[in-house]
């Protein structure tokens, strides 16, 4: 284990996670593994939050502000990071500005979901998510996977047919690979 605490408060269930250059492991913390969620009598925290495990193994609070935080990236430069929000009522993806010392600031939604919930085909809410080297930023969401310029100017779309969790790159970045309620799909990228 090497972050189980904030504050002497067991963490509720560290989720999605992303390493900065420095070594700094930038991680989220929705209630998603207590059995009642955030009504759990083991839910210490009385927040979902986004943390920040320095090297030395210091934990410290990067936001408290997102509910059900989720998938967590860096932009490519790592000035900015991008969260995701699998919250039913407002699904979203926010983007914080990161200064040297893992300070977020500057909180603004980088793209706004929320009017596809409910909608036919458009299962799943805003979960993983991968940023190509290219500035890319590929994240689940309803109806699949979304491809997003790192200036918010959403691209395309791939549909999956089923509620997508999760996507990653290759090693060689040529391939997609997404997970999809019950299924590993993947698709060659140009």
């Amino acid at each position: 284990t090497i972050a189980a605490t904030y504050n002497d408060k067991r963490l509720s269930s560290p989720n999605d996670a992303i390493f900065h250059s420095n070594g700094d492991l930038f991680f989220t913390d929705p209630p998603y593994g207590l059995k009642d969620g955030r009504k759990d009598k083991n839910k210490t925290l009385p927040f979902d939050g986004i943390y920040r495990l320095s090297p030395a193994g210091e934990v410290t609070l990067a936001d408290d502000s997102i509910l059900y935080p989720n998938g967590i990236v860096l932009s490519t430069d790592e000035s900015s990071v991008f969260v995701a929000a699998s919250d039913s009522s407002a699904a979203k993806w926010y983007q914080f500005d990161l200064d040297d010392s893992g300070i977020f600031s500057n909180k603004r939604v980088f793209f706004d979901a929320t009017n596809l919930i409910g909608k036919e085909g458009e299962n799943g809410l805003p979960d993983g998510m991968v940023m190509h080297s290219n500035g890319y930023l590929f994240a689940t969401g309803p109806g699949g996977v979304f491809i997003f310029k790192q200036n918010g100017e959403l691209l395309a779309k791939i549909r999956t047919g089923k509620a997508t969790a999760n996507c990653t790159l290759s090693a060689d970045e040529k391939t997609l690979y997404m997970t999809a309620h019950d299924t590993l799909m993947s698709v060659p990228l140009k």
